[in-house]
């Protein structure tokens, strides 16, 4: 078996592009083709709503750190109530698309921003005016279903939610990974065929393979008659 340092591994994989980049080709086209086709379209909306663990005007007046901290704990406890079912049984009615409360709960995703008294809705579905439409939904119930569950504090959606962007397929992204795993493939193939490889095609292999002295060459015949060739 061939033996391969970096270097070796390095002029293996330059004396081999031409390979290399026929992989990368064939795998770009590949993984982009099955993502256009195969993929289906997706969009996200969203919406932000701020939580206050202070419930009236004079309470916010003297609002702390404290009071902050309170609310960063607020936003992961309503996080989880407004994908509680309570939540999504309310928000069904308000939609103009017959949806499942399991295939609702699919497509809506709340999460805290970190280190703040924000957390954001995000919708993901097959239209970006229904995402849009599911957005606008969830922020409608939220402050009744959260002061009604919770019952302490204050929340305040902010801003509207927008027509939904398209988050997938990514045909482009896809390609480029599937180029960078067409080279991997080539690569492992090339020096798996390297290293399998017992022919013995160097004097300075053969010393190592044989551990004698080399006390002659001869000639390749090919090599012989192509120079004639050409010097003709």
């Amino acid at each position: 078996m061939q033996r391969l340092d970096i270097r070796s591994i390095f002029r293996l994989l330059l004396s081999r592009i031409r390979m290399l980049l026929i992989f990368a080709v064939i795998f770009a086209v590949l993984f982009g083709a099955v993502t256009y086709l195969f993929v289906p379209d997706t969009y996200a909306s969203g919406v932000s709503v701020y939580v206050s663990s202070l419930a009236s005007a004079a309470d916010k007046q003297v609002a702390s750190y404290s009071s902050l901290n309170s609310a960063e704990w607020l936003v992961l406890t309503y996080a989880e109530i407004l994908q509680n079912r309570v939540t999504l049984q309310k928000v069904l009615p308000k939609l103009n698309r017959h949806l499942t409360e399991a295939e609702l709960a699919e497509m809506v995703k709340v999460q805290g921003i970190e280190d703040t008294a924000i957390m954001r809705i995000t919708v993901t579905a097959d239209d970006p005016e229904f995402a849009r439409e599911i957005c606008d939904a969830m922020a409608q119930v939220s402050p009744e279903v959260l002061q009604s569950v919770v019952g302490v504090g204050s929340v305040k959606v902010i801003g509207k939610a927008l027509k939904g962007m398209k988050t997938s397929p990514r045909a482009p992204r896809m390609a480029v990974l599937g180029a960078l795993c067409g080279m991997v493939v080539a690569a492992l193939i090339v020096i798996l065929r390297y290293l399998n490889d017992s022919t013995i095609k160097t004097e300075s292999s053969l010393k190592e393979r044989l551990g004698v002295p080399v006390l002659g060459t001869i000639p390749s015949f090919y090599q012989t008659l192509k120079g004639e060739k050409t010097h003709a």
